[in-house]
């Protein structure tokens, strides 16, 4: 307990060191209205104001009538569940980023500690362990993608594989199972990873066993039994909703790890020169150590030529780490700035679903950093272990000190941490919760075949969002892209020529104005609120016009039939 709550606390304390604790507080958005922090809020808006759907997870009110998940939108469906049934005791709007983002750091401090106690008693040790796990770079370059940032799942994952080449505990069967449920409930990629890591649990107990008969039964039993219980969650959080070819993207091989990863900074190191990337997507692939990490990694190199095997055995986990690096590299390998090959051709579509394969580099690192730990704090007199461990902590942190400065600063920049909505009109808040629907057209989400677009999806979906109407806008990181191409042909279509409904509130392009105009089947009350044209049918207006008129909306005309 002491080991678990001290590595919390070492996590805490970096984490409010660096990033504050202003962006843990749910009324605050202003950071989160940018980049893809705005999609998770987003979808967390929308989800948090409907109804429960089947699946579960299922989102309605974001590209209507597409439609999304709270999965497919990367808005940590775990989370997401655990708060809808408390939804009105929280802001309006609100985030849960932040907080999600403070407990991954306590929990990446509690699996480092936890980790260094499978080979010292030592508390000391623990808590110095548990500050260099803290210390990861690859784990701040995740901050603008939370989901992304629960590497304590991995570490979580090599505690349970490590501990369980230990001896073979009936607990094991079920936190890995849990595991599975948790991690499928977190983020796909993450998922995938653990995966992995459990079916080389699965194997080093396989192993054990006493006939191969038994072997071959036991891994069956327990790799069907994880894999139904993540296939499970994935459903429930509403993964499936979207077709398997739309899964499939383009970026493999560009989104990869460099071959020369662990030494390359990408922004995170003041020690060592920076190394040209391949291609700008790698720094998914980022897996830089740090020059702290580094050390020590030289001292276990050294430890291991001299005294033999290392204290931590991994087993079939070696396995694990050999795919998730091939993985990692992607088939296109690289080399710094040079592309050694290009197998892209021999590659098997389905790899696509993956291809920000570069990530699957985080287990091996990971793997890397809990064998040079466990080395060095079992093999080292416990007073050298706790000086290399510390000397490592300060090289780390200066080798990290500008990437603070610049997380330090931006965290407490109000250029930031602000978000000037271009949605100001008071007049919105009479007219959209009078309406089921607010439809742009064209919505953002049509741009590959509609341009130009009525505006930005970011405000519109918040304004829908916090009351509760849908949008046919926003973002996902994965939509069914064959429907979102026959709703927007339909959408055209259905504005050219003057199909307007009574339960929905337009916002338009110039050019759809005017097209809507020109067709006219039904008199339209049509103005234009903080520069962007309104149109609402003429019947329809009648429910709030009083109202709007004295909040700004005098502006309106009607156009005749």
């Amino acid at each position: 307990m002491r080991t678990a709550l001290g590595g919390g606390l070492v996590g805490a304390a970096l984490f409010v060191a660096v990033l504050g604790t202003a962006i843990v507080r749910p009324s605050n958005l202003g950071w989160t209205m940018r980049h893809d922090l705005q999609t998770y809020v987003l979808a967390w808006t929308h989800f948090r104001h409907e109804a429960w759907h089947w699946p579960p997870g299922r989102i309605d009110g974001i590209g209507y009538p597409v439609g999304t998940s709270v999965g497919n939108t990367d808005a940590i469906p775990v989370v997401a569940f655990a708060l809808k049934p408390f939804q009105a005791l929280m802001p309006e709007p609100s985030q849960f980023l932040g907080a999600w983002l403070l407990l991954c750091f306590v929990l990446q401090g509690v699996f480092g500690a936890l980790l260094l106690r499978l080979a010292t008693p030592d508390w000391r040790l623990h808590l110095l362990g548990a500050a260099l796990f803290v210390q990861t770079p690859a784990l701040f370059n995740r901050l603008g993608h939370p989901a992304l940032c629960a590497h304590w799942l991995l570490l979580a994952a090599i505690w349970l594989l490590v501990d369980g080449m230990r001896g073979d505990r009936l607990w094991h069967r079920a936190a890995w199972l849990g595991l599975a449920a948790l991690v499928g409930a977190v983020q796909p990629y993450l998922a995938g990873m653990v995966l992995l890591l459990a079916l080389a649990a699965f194997a080093n107990r396989a192993w054990r066993a006493t006939t191969w008969t038994r072997a071959a039964a036991g891994f069956a039993a327990e790799s069907a039994a994880a894999g139904i219980v993540m296939g499970g969650v994935f459903w429930v959080c509403g993964y499936f909703l979207i077709s398997a070819s739309s899964l499939q993207s383009e970026g493999l091989g560009l989104f990869s790890m460099n071959l020369l990863g662990p030494i390359m900074g990408m922004g995170y190191t003041t020690l060592l020169p920076e190394i040209p990337l391949a291609t700008p997507g790698q720094y998914e692939g980022h897996v830089y150590f740090g020059m702290g990490w580094l050390l020590l990694s030289a001292v276990a190199v050294v430890l291991r030529v001299r005294a033999g095997a290392p204290a931590a055995r991994f087993g079939a986990g070696w396995l694990a780490v050999a795919v998730c690096t091939v993985i990692a590299i992607s088939p296109v390998v690289t080399l710094g700035a040079t592309t050694l090959a290009d197998l892209s051709e021999w590659a098997p579509a389905s790899f696509a679903t993956f291809r920000s394969s570069g990530r699957f580099g985080w287990v091996t690192m990971y793997c890397v950093f809990a064998l040079v730990a466990l080395t060095l704090a079992s093999r080292l007199p416990r007073r050298v272990a706790m000086a290399a461990f510390a000397v490592a902590i300060v090289v780390q942190g200066v080798d990290m000190s500008a990437a603070y400065r610049a997380h330090y600063g931006r965290e407490r920049n109000p250029a930031w941490t602000d978000y000037d909505s271009p949605v100001k009109s008071a007049a919105w808040t009479a007219i959209v919760p009078a309406y089921r629907h607010l439809v742009m057209a064209p919505p953002d989400m049509c741009a590959a075949v509609w341009t130009p677009v009525a505006g930005p999806h970011l405000p519109y979906s918040l304004l829908a969002g916090t009351h509760g109407v849908t949008i046919n806008s926003g973002n996902a990181g994965r939509y069914d892209t064959g429907a979102i191409l026959r709703y927007c042909a339909s959408l055209e279509a259905d504005v050219r020529a003057g199909r307007v409904s009574d339960d929905s509130v337009y916002v338009l392009s110039p050019a759809m104005r005017a097209a809507l105009a020109a067709a006219t089947p039904v008199p339209l009350s049509c103005g234009v609120l903080d520069g962007v044209d309104v149109c609402v049918t003429a019947a329809s207006a009648t429910r709030w016009r009083d109202e709007a008129s004295q909040a700004g909306f005098a502006a309106s005309t009607v156009i005749p039939r």
